[in-house]
């Protein structure tokens, strides 16, 4: 019978079964503690990073925050103004398309420059019309003088559309214009100008419909009496004056003349010791017509008497005169019919 084989280790014995098992290497060793110097010499140092020169070490900070801040938020912005639009005029043509008064420009730049920006800064843009055609003409960034590290980005509108008429000259009316009313009882007659005419400039067509031009409006509110004045001419749109835009206007107030019909006034019978019952009137009512200043017309009506005259002696009937009293000074009058028939009523028997 055949034998199996062993190993023999080197001491002469073979080793005993065992299971397989899983090597590991070898572990290092700690680190041998620090000496408590050491240790002292590093807490002193995260005291000192920590806790010393605090307020130097934010101020720092703050500086460095501020710095970041400025370096990463100056980056180029745009901003929108307005800016106003000059214009420089042929002297043989007017021109007659709407003007543009100012344009909105963007502009760009570090946003640090465009705090500080001011609007006159730019001034005003300048556009030269003495030898353009009709048509559109541009608005262009080169006309804008744009302070030092700003840029134009935009402008809106980019055109305007110009037109032209020949100029011409023209003599009109001057009229005058009041606003406003005189006192109760007064009323303006006359309005007058010097001079009464000027001469104005302006497009040709534009003089086909003119025919005067008016004043700025004089206040005749409240007035009882006559004035003179100094106002200044109000020319259209698009029309210019030769000559000074003063003038003198003289406004004339005065009474108002008036004429006021009273119908059905009723007639009395007046005469030392006479009962008005013993007689009778055909028609007892008259119509009055007054005519004269407002303010006494308008008193009259409240203090006249409209009545015919009777003597105590009369006992037959007649045609009596209608007789009207107690009328202001100046004031005339009508009445109709003029005259009545008086009649004596006649006692029951």
């Amino acid at each position: 019978m055949r034998k199996r084989s062993e190993t023999i280790g080197p001491l002469g014995r073979a080793p005993a079964r065992q299971g397989r098992k899983t090597i590991e290497p070898p572990r290092e060793a700690p680190p041998p503690p620090l000496p408590s110097a050491e240790k002292g010499a590093v807490r002193r140092w995260l005291h000192g990073a920590l806790f010393e020169n605090v307020g130097l070490k934010a101020l720092s900070m703050v500086l460095a925050v501020t710095v970041f801040l400025l370096v990463n938020d100056d980056k180029d912005r745009e901003i929108t103004v307005r800016v106003g639009v000059l214009y420089v005029l042929p002297e043989n043509k007017i021109l007659t398309s709407d003007r543009i008064d100012d344009v909105r420009v963007t502009l760009r730049g570090p946003w640090r420059r465009l705090q500080r920006f001011d609007e006159r800064e730019l001034g005003r843009i300048t556009v030269d019309l003495r030898s353009a055609p009709t048509g559109e003409v541009a608005f262009t960034p080169d006309m804008i003088h744009t302070p030092a590290g700003l840029s134009v980005a935009g402008i809106s509108p980019r055109s305007m559309r110009v037109t032209f008429d020949k100029r011409g000259e023209k003599l009109v009316e001057i009229s005058p214009a009041v606003a406003g009313h005189p006192q109760h009882g007064y009323v303006v007659l006359e309005v007058k100008s010097t001079p009464s005419t000027i001469k104005v400039r302006g497009a040709e067509k534009a003089f086909s419909t003119l025919t005067s031009v008016r004043t700025q409006e004089i206040s005749v509110e409240g007035r009882t009496e006559s004035f003179t004045t100094t106002t200044k001419l109000v020319p259209s749109d698009g029309i210019e004056l030769a000559s000074s835009d003063q003038v003198t206007v003289h406004v004339q107030v005065d009474e108002e003349l008036v004429s006021r019909r009273i119908p059905d006034v009723p007639i009395s019978i007046q005469g030392d010791g006479i009962d008005p019952a013993r007689w009778t009137i055909t028609p007892r009512h008259v119509e009055i017509t007054l005519t004269g200043a407002l303010l006494a017309v308008e008193k009259a009506r409240e203090s006249m008497k409209v009545s015919v005259k009777v003597q105590p002696s009369e006992k037959a009937a007649r045609e009596a005169e209608v007789v009207i009293e107690g009328l202001p000074p100046g004031v005339g009058h009508r009445r109709s019919p003029e005259r009545v028939r008086l009649s004596p009523v006649t006692p029951p028997k």
